[in-house]
């Protein structure tokens, strides 16, 4: 039995202990803040966004193609800017208004209503990463497409490739352009209403690398690129091809039977440089002599046809660069200066009696 003279220091013991168990237990829930979860979906109503909030949005996507979707490996600018958060297309119009405006209105990446567009993803955001530490850093730290923030070609591609590697585009990557490091806005714009290159427009962007091909197109004859009625497109594929310079088809040949489609044969009468190569006689882009001949008609042919003295002579010239040899029953030949005159069907021929191309 306790004593009274004892009851009063047990209870002031007591006492102690409860205060100091409070104590520490405020101490601890004050040091230790609740670790938020990044992978938590915050409420991302249109109000939120208008009022310049910042929204954390995670990839709708969870499977391992979507998380790497949104990652923004190449992004690596800035410590953490890949697991930034980000902070919706309106926080990006308060600097960016011009261009959120016209990705709106009138560009296809800026279809809300198709999961295929970046804006109808997490807009803005989708392509240039996540925005808080480019809004923290006073304009730092984004993926931009320019290399303004010291981006390398392959991390400006990439964010590109992420949508735009099928079809006509899948052969980028062993491409001559990707060889020479050229970024995807060299040639597209982005933010323009249609990023795709005009038809009228598409040759002058070509130039800007492919000076001498435009020269080409000022020669007596060539094929009508100025007149916009073939372009380079028609022929090339510039985001890669299996084919040699990067033509659309797998070989010279039947890229030229595209249109040429009378030229293809098979003849009963083959003339072999003819479905060998195209290029053998024609210089595809432009040429000073006829038909985009390589050279003029006798001295293109001499360079197979190097004997053309058969049929003891009277048939053809010896050298038609032999103008001391002025025989009025072959003059016909100096005056034309070409094999065609006789030989028509120089790309092959049907025609029973056809061994000479003649007919």
């Amino acid at each position: 039995m306790i004593s009274n003279h004892k009851f009063p220091v047990l209870l002031i013991i007591v006492s102690l202990f409860i205060s100091q168990s409070l104590i520490a237990s405020e101490t601890k829930s004050s040091a230790v803040a609740p670790i938020e979860d990044k992978t938590t979906v915050d409420k991302t109503t249109k109000e939120q966004k208008a009022e310049g909030k910042a929204v954390k949005i995670s990839p709708a996507d969870t499977t391992e193609a979507g998380k790497a979707e949104h990652s923004f490996k190449q992004a690596n600018l800035c410590e953490g800017m890949a697991e930034g958060d980000y902070l919706g297309t309106d926080v990006c119009a308060d600097c960016h208004q011009d261009k959120v405006e016209t990705m709106e209105h009138v560009s296809p990446h800026g279809v809300s209503s198709d999961p295929r567009s970046p804006f109808g993803r997490q807009g803005c955001e989708t392509c240039h990463g996540p925005g808080m530490l480019h809004f923290e850093t006073d304009g730092n730290c984004i993926i931009s497409m320019t290399g303004r923030y010291g981006e390398s070609v392959e991390q400006r591609n990439d964010v590109c490739l992420d949508c735009h590697q099928s079809g006509e585009r899948m052969h980028w990557l062993s491409s001559t352009h990707e060889a020479e490091d050229l970024v995807c806005v060299s040639c597209h714009s982005i933010h323009q209403p249609n990023d795709v290159i005009e038809r009228t427009s598409q040759a002058e962007v070509c130039y800007e690398c492919h000076k001498e091909i435009r020269s080409q197109t000022f020669r007596t004859s060539s094929h009508p690129i100025r007149d916009n009625k073939v372009i380079c497109s028609d022929c090339h594929n510039p985001h890669g091809s299996a084919g040699p310079s990067s033509l659309k088809q797998f070989s010279i040949n039947e890229n030229c039977y595209s249109c040429h489609a009378e030229k293809r044969g098979p003849f009963l009468w083959e003339h072999y440089p003819a479905s060998e190569d195209c290029t053998l006689c024609h210089r595809v882009h432009g040429s000073n002599h006829r038909a985009l001949l390589n050279k003029p008609g006798p001295q293109l042919c001499q360079q197979c046809h190097a004997d053309i003295s058969a049929g003891g002579g009277r048939r053809h010239i010896r050298n038609f660069l032999d103008f001391d040899d002025l025989d009025p029953g072959r003059a016909r030949f100096k005056v034309g200066m070409n094999c065609a005159n006789c030989h028509s069907k120089i790309h092959g021929s049907n025609h029973p009696s056809g061994a000479g191309l003649q007919r």
